[in-house]
C-alpha cells in the first residue's frame, strides 16, 4: 500500500467497499429470504394438517378420507395416517427421512438424512375421526432461498446486475477521483512552477463551484498577497537602499574631502555636512526599525489613558516656531476633555507628521487648521491647509513607504516618504481610519478617526 499513489490507494478503498457492501447485500438478502420462506413453508403446513384432519370421515368401508387428496398437496405436504397405535394406515414418509425420530405433539420438528443431508419438517396431531382415535402427520421439505420458484430468479437477477452496479460504481467513481486529484496535481505544479521560476504572478485555473474550485480561489488569493507582500518588501527594500546610499555617499566624500583640509573654518563646515547627513540617516533608521516591528503590536504600544485635545495642543505649540518661519498661521478647534487609551508616543507622532506635512506643503502666509472633536465613541480629528495640493492619481500612493510626489525637491527638505506611512499604521494599530481629499493648488484635508474614546475616570 505504502507504494500506491493516494487515487489508487482511494480506488482501492472504493472498489474493496463496494464489493464488501454488494456481498453483504446478497447474504442478507438470501438469508432474510430464507427465513421468511422457511417460515411461510411451516405456517402452511400447520394449517393444511390441521384443515385436512377437520375435514376428515370415514366411509362405509371404514376408509378415511378428505376433502383432497392425503398423498400430496399443491405446497408439496406429504399426509401420513396413523392408528391410535401409532401403525401406519394410509400414506408414506419421503424417501430418506428417518423413520425412529421423536416427534413431540402440535409442533414442527425437524428431521435430517445424516448422509445426504436432506431436511423435511415434521408436524404430526392427534386426531379423532368417528370416535375413533388417529394420528396425522405432515412431511414437507424445508425450502431453500435458491430453490424457491418466485425467488430464485431475483436471485439470479441479482448476482449478475449487482456486479454491473459494482463496475459501474467503480468506474464513476475513479472518474470522480481522477478529476478530483488532476486538481491536486494542477496545485503541485503550480508550486514546483513557482519554485522553479520565482514567478508569484501564476495562478492555478480551476473554474469550478465546488470545493475545489473555492480551494484554487483561496490559493489564488494567497499567491495574489504574497506577490504584493514580496512586491511590497522588494520596493522597501530598493527604496531604503536608496535613501541610505545618498547620506552614506555624502558622508564618505565629506570625509575625504575633510581630511585634506588645513583651514578651520572649512572643516567645521565639512562636520556640519557629515552632521547633517548623519541626523537624516539616523532619522530613516529609527523610522524604519518603528516600521519593521509592525508585526508585533505588543513590543511596540504602550496602552495609557490621556487627554486627546491636550496632546494636540502641545503638538501644535512646539510647531509654531516652524509656522511662523513660513507665516503660516495655526488655527485650532480642540474639544476638552477628550480621554482616550492609546500609545500617547505613536500617538504624538502620528499628529506630529500631519501637521508638519500641512505646514511643509502649505502656502507661504497661508493657514492651518486642526480640529479635534468627539463623536460618538469616536474621535476624529482633522488638519487642513491652503497650500498646493496632491495630484489625484497620487492621492492612493501617499501612504505607501518612501512615496514622494516631488522626489527632487522633497529631498533638499529632508523629507524620506515615510511619515504618512507611519501616520496610517498608527491610526490602523488603534483600530482606526484615515483618509484624504485634496485639490491640487487649493489644499488638502486629512480625516481620521480613533474609536478609543473613554470616559475620565471611568
Amino acid at each position: 500500500m505504502r507504494g500506491l499513489t493516494l487515487r489508487s490507494k482511494v480506488s482501492l478503498w472504493y472498489t474493496l467497499a463496494m464489493v464488501l457492501i454488494t456481498c453483504s447485500s446478497v447474504i442478507i438478502l438470501v438469508a432474510l429470504g430464507t427465513t421468511l420462506i422457511q417460515a411461510r413453508q411451516r405456517t402452511d403446513l400447520i394449517n393444511f394438517v390441521n384443515d385436512m384432519a377437520a375435514n376428515a370421515k370415514e366411509d362405509e368401508n371404514g376408509t378415511i378420507t378428505f376433502n383432497t387428496s392425503y398423498i400430496t398437496s399443491g405446497n408439496s405436504i406429504m399426509l401420513v395416517l396413523y392408528d391410535k397405535n401409532h401403525l401406519l394406515i394410509r400414506g408414506f414418509n419421503p424417501p430418506g427421512m428417518p423413520s425412529n425420530i421423536n416427534i413431540p405433539p402440535n409442533s414442527v420438528t425437524i428431521a435430517q438424512n445424516t448422509k445426504t443431508k436432506e431436511r423435511w419438517y415434521v408436524y404430526e396431531i392427534e386426531t379423532e375421526i368417528e370416535k375413533s382415535k388417529y394420528y396425522l402427520r405432515g412431511v414437507t421439505g424445508v425450502p431453500m432461498l435458491i430453490n424457491d420458484a418466485y425467488v430464485y430468479p431475483i436471485i439470479s437477477s441479482a448476482l449478475i446486475i449487482l456486479p454491473l452496479i459494482i463496475l459501474i460504481a467503480v468506474l464513476g467513481g475513479s472518474a470522480i477521483t481522477g478529476n478530483a486529484f488532476s486538481y491536486f496535481a494542477k496545485l503541485s505544479n503550480l508550486a514546483n512552477n513557482i519554485q522553479d521560476s520565482s514567478d508569484l504572478s501564476q495562478r492555478i485555473g480551476i473554474n469550478s463551484n465546488d470545493e475545489f474550485g473555492m480551494l484554487a480561489t483561496s490559493f489564488n488569493s494567497l499567491f495574489e498577497r504574497l506577490q504584493k507582500a514580496f512586491e511590497r518588501e522588494k520596493q522597501f527594500t530598493d527604496d531604503a537602499s536608496h535613501e541610505l546610499r545618498t547620506p552614506i555617499t555624502v558622508i564618505l566624500s565629506e570625509c575625504e574631502y575633510a581630511s585634506d583640509l588645513d583651514d578651520i573654518e572649512e572643516m567645521r563646515e565639512s562636520m556640519q555636512v557629515v552632521h547633517k547627513q548623519a541626523k537624516k540617516m539616523s532619522t530613516l533608521i529609527n523610522q524604519l526599525l518603528t516600521l519593521s516591528r509592525t508585526g508585533d503590536l505588543t513590543k511596540v504600544l504602550h496602552m495609557e489613558e490621556f487627554d486627546y485635545g491636550e496632546l494636540m495642543t502641545m503638538v501644535m505649540e512646539e510647531l509654531e516656531i516652524q509656522a511662523v518661519q513660513r507665516d503660516i498661521q495655526l488655527i485650532k478647534n480642540i474639544d476638552k476633555n477628550i480621554y482616550v487609551t492609546g500609545d500617547q508616543s505613536m500617538l504624538t507622532r502620528m499628529l506630529v507628521n500631519l501637521v508638519t506635512n500641512a505646514i511643509k506643503y502649505g502656502r507661504d502666509g497661508g493657514w492651518v487648521k486642526v480640529s479635534i472633536t468627539r463623536r460618538d465613541n469616536c474621535v476624529v480629528g482633522m488638519v487642513s491647509d491652503n497650500g498646493i495640493g496632491i495630484k489625484k492619481e497620487n492621492l492612493t500612493k501617499i501612504f505607501d513607504r518612501f512615496y514622494r510626489e516631488d522626489p527632487a525637491r522633497n529631498d533638499t527638505g529632508g523629507s524620506m516618504g515615510l511619515g504618512l506611512s507611519m501616520v496610517k499604521w498608527i491610526t490602523e494599530v488603534h483600530k482606526g481610519k484615515i483618509t484624504v481629499e485634496s485639490t491640487p493648488g487649493e489644499g488638502t484635508v486629512f480625516r481620521f478617526e480613533l474609536p478609543i474614546i473613554t470616559e475620565k475616570g471611568e
